[in-house]
């Protein structure tokens, strides 16, 4: 005879289900039992998840994996655009300085001719 015993853990409060399956032991004169476990109990619904319906840790843990490269390469892909864009902003205020070099340069020659020149 069998039948389903459900048992919850005192320290996670998880409900568990095992199929109870009762014998004749003959050795011994009396009846005993094995259990057989099953799955864990939805909180919500109240059925069974049984252990060959859950996806494997290696999966989880793939799919996480998997997950967490994607973000990683989207910010990867975000610092290197604003790693861009710092280079072009570089090379304009480079060539601004240089600009603004030249004209001083000018300045200073035309400054030092006028007091040569008196």
């Amino acid at each position: 005879m069998s039948c389903i015993v459900y048992q919850t853990d005192k320290k996670t409060g998880v409900k568990y289900a095992y199929e109870s399956i009762s014998y004749w032991d003959k050795e011994k004169k009396q009846p005993r039992s094995t259990r057989k476990y099953l799955g864990r109990v939805d909180e919500e619904t109240g059925e069974i998840i049984y252990k060959d319906e859950k996806p494997k840790r290696g999966a989880d843990k793939d799919a996480a994996e998997a997950s967490r490269i994607s973000e990683l390469k989207g910010e990867i892909e975000k610092r290197d655009r604003i790693i861009k864009e710092l280079k072009d902003e570089i090379k304009r205020k480079d060539a601004e300085y240089r600009k603004l070099a030249a004209a001083v340069g000018k300045a200073v020659d035309i400054l030092d001719s006028s007091i040569t020149a008196e």
